[in-house]
């Protein structure tokens, strides 16, 4: 079969469309008959193996019926004694290779979780990562800008994490050029990646960014400011390096505003993961002059969904995962009773506007077996009518343990309350929330750095969040308006509180995803030290 790159050599792009792109034409008839065929496939390789017969409880189900009512529900505590060890002689077949990644903070006494990456899984991961940088470029059905040498600009975790292995894998499938070159780019911090593939892309430009969204806000906002007084180093001084900035200098000038990223650079397509994609979207629109297309992917799993190219609901993957789906009060119920199992729906017949608890098993000789990642989605409609994508379409809600209920009226997740601290228009550097108890009632306590001198209007911005909130969810306003509650109660961090506390936990050696602190219910040793490095810079 032609590669991707042959294809566009040989000028058949509507041939390297299908191939890359063309799940968003099958029906859900269709759909369902893959994810079926490969479960029966993938439950014979899983009765091969000892952690699949272990996964199966000494069951050989015929039918996807009989799996579903026979095969219990798995978390990662059921693969840890085999995982931990890194063990190959118990899958169900051999890793292409071992991914790292951190889950939650102390989640059942490991630091971090080992997940084996089978060769079908990668190499399909790999297919849709393309995919998405197709779709993230593109205006309308079957158009294809990619060419060879496109510069993408490396903003990902090293190896062995699945950001990291995800950048050699499309490196495979598509000659990139990467800011800066993979090889150089592994033997560098995060900081140092970012500053190198800056240099590069003065010079040579840039046509893709892939990553972490809050990371392109970050990075454009820290930029923005320091254009105001850019020093011409022997970078800037290359040739190319001074006409584009004149240029971009022209354009902001005639704007009337201070230099932003899409002054020098045109972007083809930003891809973004991470559950602040669409929060941050119209931030990163208006710095790099080009909307993220949202992707929804985890270690365990590979790739799940995409948006496609009107940025709105994402599309699931028919071959990765078999997909099942909780229903939020089941969700609910199990919580309450661990011993509980709850029912789950399949895709045909989730319902738009409800929110589920993804389960997958993994296909193509993976090894989780209805696995409970632990994330919410919600189903935003049965179909893409404007773009006639037959497949029910999600968007992330939040993670499961990222919820904090209130009053038994409203249950506010992490993108709620991120939307509304983005609504109130104040620039802050990062944030973290706690439920408690004042004069017993349910209080939400938002502990803020902002990046401008906020103190003494605590109650102000305590006042615009609860407003906030009310506008965005419907059961945190009937909340007041029954019961009078009005819960938000704000800490404003001093300047500089979450940089220091990364800079400890660096220090510390902790694993790379713990070096920031949850922005849910972060644990007391957590937001004990955020306030014992605020009061300490504010003395």
């Amino acid at each position: 079969m032609a590669t991707a790159v042959e294809l566009l050599r040989q000028g058949r792009r509507d041939e390297l469309w299908k191939k890359y792109c063309g799940f968003l034409d099958l029906s859900l008839e269709e759909f369902m008959r893959i994810q079926k065929r490969l479960l029966l496939e993938q439950i014979q390789l899983l009765s091969n193996c000892e952690l699949g017969r272990k996964l199966l409880v000494g069951q050989k189900p015929t039918s996807v019926e009989e799996f579903r009512e026979t095969v219990p529900l798995t978390t990662y505590e059921d693969y840890a004694p085999f995982l931990l060890k890194k063990r190959e002689d118990v899958l169900p077949t051999k890793p292409l290779h071992w991914a790292r990644t951190t889950g939650r903070s102390g989640e059942f006494g490991y630091r971090f979780k080992w997940v084996p990456v089978s060769d079908a899984t990668h190499h399909r991961s790999m297919r849709y990562g393309l995919a998405a940088l197709i779709l993230a470029s593109c205006t309308k059905k079957g158009e294809v800008v990619l060419e060879e040498g496109d510069k993408l600009l490396y903003n990902a975790a090293p190896r062995p994490y699945a950001s990291g292995e995800s950048m050699y894998g499309l490196a495979r499938e598509f000659p990139f050029k990467f800011l800066p070159p993979l090889d150089k780019a592994e033997s560098l911090s995060f900081e140092e990646r970012v500053q190198e593939g800056f240099k590069l892309a003065f010079r040579d430009g840039i046509d893709f960014f892939a990553g972490v969204s809050s990371v392109f806000v970050a990075v454009g906002e820290r930029f923005a400011e320091a254009s105001r007084g850019i020093e011409f180093s022997p970078t800037l001084l290359h040739p190319k390096s001074l006409f584009r900035l004149g240029k971009a200098l022209l354009k902001s000038k005639s704007a009337k505003r201070r230099m932003l990223p899409k002054d020098l650079w045109t972007l083809k397509g930003v891809v973004g993961s991470g559950t602040d994609t669409a929060i941050y979207s119209h931030r990163i629109h208006y710095l790099w002059g080009k909307r993220p297309l949202g992707l929804y992917s985890a270690t365990e799993a590979g790739f799940v969904a995409v948006q496609a190219w009107n940025y709105k609901g994402m599309t699931f993957v028919p071959d990765i995962n078999f997909f099942e789906f909780i229903p939020e009060e089941e969700h609910i119920r199990s919580k309450k009773d661990p011993q509980y199992r709850p029912r789950t729906l399949l895709l045909d017949q989730v319902k738009p506007g409800e929110k589920y608890e993804i389960v997958f098993t993994s296909l193509g000789g993976g090894c989780f077996v209805r696995y409970r990642i632990g994330d919410m989605i919600r189903i935003v409609s049965r179909r893409d009518e404007e773009l006639g994508i037959d497949i029910p379409q999600m968007q992330f809600e939040s993670r499961c343990d990222d919820i904090i209920d209130l009053a038994a009226f409203t249950r506010l997740t992490e993108t709620i309350i991120w939307r509304a601290i983005e609504d109130i228009g104040i620039p802050y550097q990062d944030w973290v929330v706690r439920k408690e108890e004042k004069d017993g009632q349910p209080a939400l306590h938002i502990f803020i750095e902002t990046k401008l001198d906020q103190r003494g209007q605590e109650k102000e911005i305590a006042e615009a969040m609860h407003q906030a909130l009310k506008r965005l969810d419907p059961d945190y306003r009937d909340m007041e308006e029954i019961m009078g509650l009005r819960p938000i109660v704000v800490t404003l961090l001093s300047p500089g509180t979450f940089h220091q506390y990364y800079l400890e936990r660096q220090a510390a050696e902790v694993d790379l995803g713990q070096l920031k602190p949850p922005h849910i219910q972060p644990p007391d040793r957590v937001l004990n030290a955020l306030l014992r490095i605020s009061q300490k810079r504010s003395a």
